[in-house]
């Protein structure tokens, strides 16, 4: 999907990019401000096509991001299995911590916030197509941006404390000399809730800006989710499900063989554009240094690793994970989503029911599981609670298994070890044992910011100031 910005445009985008060496740093004084809603896309698609060349690593995330998240931040990778020629893998979580890339997340966030707050603030031009649909697209971004720094940068939400747990700055304005506090989380989980259902109001259809009607919908399901609020992620999963529907056979193993395009029931993806061949590559290369783990490999059965599609799609008998790359959001999420929500509102027949028909879409002649012949939990699976803080059940350790599965190298699973339970465990290297603590779970807010920021509250267990 091609893209066209007058030079004029270009150059007002290229200034704002030079001008984010701090993330508030927003008021081009002396410049031009666009005046019209197509000079002011400029701006969206400036972000919009850095997803479609898979260079994002913030809203959607890339390959690189995904190789982190995936095989180093997780449990599905073996680590100590690492060939030398795989070195340049991180090892776990902490080696993140221990350089000046743990703070790029916070930055590239802000920098999306703050194109979005121009469009937001200064777009004079509405009531046009055009204006509608740069504005949905800004509130969109603007959103998921800041969905990312709660998952990232805050504690896991308790249902009970949102009011006293710490949010992110909340930064809304125009404004360089603004220079917020941390948010409560409620705070932080109220704006993005608003600028979802404000970009709903226009029903974006034009996929160009990618963030469409249904996408929104998927992100507002995502936020209720990752916040417990069961009741009302659940109807909006099953929306998207209605309008997606499940796949099997060959037109999964289609779509999840499908590199660019948009197929199946893909509702967002990145590398739309067909020039990023150089990253997948490099990331594909790196991968196969470091093998899936066992604890993967058991989460199918015996019998699975031969009737269940997805087992030799993604691994091969080498333990190299060979999945296609997937940076996006499609409907089995929302299954799983489906499920999950049942299971924590009290009706595990339903929960099953749903995980069952997951399964019979993966798994050849299929046979439903009951409550009496659930499998027992692994015992190899580290994560031992739920997201209620409760102790795993059969049927509530079935769907995370099933999760882990079907979303596996999706940048998925780092994010489940934090949602439920924030375990703590250890890996080895070259004769080192390295520790996941729980408080490495929730990333620290730069040092650079709270040095310049007075009063901004540092998250727990980083008493030692991160590499600036």
């Amino acid at each position: 999907m091609k893209r066209k910005i007058s030079l004029w445009i270009y150059g007002f985008v290229t200034f704002c990019l030079m001008s984010c060496s701090n993330y508030l740093d927003i008021k081009p004084y002396g410049k031009t401000i666009p005046q019209t809603a197509e000079e002011f896309s400029a701006l969206m698609h400036n972000h919009l096509d850095e997803i479609d060349r898979g260079e994002d690593k913030v809203l959607l995330g890339n390959s690189s991001a995904l190789i982190d998240q995936d095989a180093a931040y997780g449990d599905d990778f073996e680590v100590c299995l690492t060939s030398q020629s795989g070195r340049a893998l991180k090892v776990y979580i902490g080696t993140l911590l221990n350089t000046a890339g743990v703070s790029d997340y916070y930055w590239m966030s802000y920098q999306i916030i703050r194109d979005c707050n121009i469009v937001l603030n200064e777009m004079k031009e509405s009531g046009t197509t055009e204006a509608n649909e740069v504005r949905a697209t800004a509130y969109a971004m603007r959103a998921v941006a800041y969905y990312q720094l709660l998952r990232l940068y805050c504690e896991t939400p308790q249902t009970s404390n949102l009011n006293s747990q710490q949010g992110v700055p909340l930064v809304m304005t125009f404004d360089m000399e603004e220079r917020p506090l941390r948010s409560t989380m409620q705070e932080t989980v109220d704006l993005i809730e608003s600028d979802l259902n404000h970009s709903l109001s226009y029903h974006m259809s034009n996929d160009l800006y990618r963030f469409t009607e249904d996408v929104v919908k998927g992100y507002l399901a995502r936020l209720y989710f990752w916040t417990k609020q069961w009741e009302k992620a659940l109807p909006l999963a099953q929306e998207l499900l209605a309008k997606y529907t499940l796949l099997e056979g060959e037109a999964y193993k289609n779509m999840m063989t499908t590199n660019y395009d948009l197929a199946g029931n893909q509702l967002l993806k990145a590398y739309r554009s067909m020039s990023s061949t150089t990253e997948i590559t490099t990331s594909r290369t790196h991968l196969q240094y470091r093998p899936v783990s066992l604890r993967f490999l058991d989460t199918f059965t015996e019998e699975e690793k031969t009737t269940d599609i997805r087992y030799t799609l993604w691994v091969n008998n080498k333990r190299i994970a060979i999945k296609t790359f997937f940076c996006g959001m499609r409907a089995a999420e929302f299954k799983l989503m489906e499920a999950e929500c049942y299971y924590h509102i009290g009706k595990p027949e339903l929960a099953l029911h749903s995980i069952n028909e997951l399964r019979s879409h993966r798994i050849s002649d299929y046979k439903d599981l009951t409550m009496n012949n659930l499998p027992s939990i692994q015992d190899m699976e580290i994560i031992k609670t739920d997201a209620e803080g409760n102790t795993l059940t059969p049927l509530m350790g079935l769907i995370l298994r099933e999760r882990r599965k079907e979303l596996f190298l999706e940048g998925d699973r780092f994010f489940e070890q934090k949602r439920n339970g924030t375990p703590e465990y250890w890996t080895a290297y070259n004769g080192r044992k390295y520790v996941t603590k729980k408080y490495m779970y929730t990333l620290p807010i730069p040092a650079r910011e709270i040095d310049l920021v007075d009063g901004l509250v540092q998250n727990p267990g980083y008493t030692e100031l991160i590499e600036k």
